[in-house]
């Protein structure tokens, strides 16, 4: 009788410990803070949003930032809602060897890639550029040789950002 009561017991330990067994082997999350900076500049009035997307264009390439893509998020978001949105569109550029460098300094700069830059209608009818940059101390935690190129991709993103809020090609 002992033994049953054992086995019994035994089996029912198992039976109840088995989703705690199954949830410790699925994976979880973990979170790094991050200090991150946002830059925003208002297109001049008289610049329009195309004119604007042209001189981001142009002055990225001026910097050998590849242009990688763009999301034209207010197209999704007018299929999606069937009404007119203010205009949205997100810019991806990117440079593959700084890019690697850095990964290799930090995973976790894959975050901020590929450098991202918006330029969109707020409800005001103000029109914006807006990125998020890395902060310099997160630039100061990486190689010598790496701290420049991330330093001269940041200073590339405000020229950028600057030239396409007035225009200039």
């Amino acid at each position: 009788m002992y033994k049953i009561k054992s086995v019994l017991a035994l089996l029912l330990l198992v039976l109840l410990s088995q989703p705690v067994m199954a949830d410790s082997l699925k994976p979880s999350l973990s979170y790094t803070p991050m200090d991150g900076q946002i830059a925003k500049v208002e297109i001049r009035p008289g610049v329009g949003f195309d004119e604007a997307i042209e001189s981001l264009k142009l002055r990225a390439n001026q910097h050998n930032l590849k242009f990688v893509g763009v999301n034209q998020l207010y197209k999704e978001i007018e299929a999606l809602t069937g009404k007119i949105s203010k205009r949205i569109e997100i810019f991806n550029f990117c440079d593959g060897i700084v890019a690697q460098k850095m990964i290799e300094a930090n995973p976790l700069m894959i975050s901020f890639m590929p450098c991202r830059i918006a330029i969109l209608e707020d409800q005001h009818g103000k029109r914006w550029i807006i990125a998020m940059m890395i902060n310099s101390d997160m630039i100061r935690s990486m190689p010598a040789e790496t701290q420049k190129d991330a330093k001269r991709i940041m200073e590339a993103m405000k020229d950028i950002m600057l030239a396409a809020s007035t225009g200039d090609l």
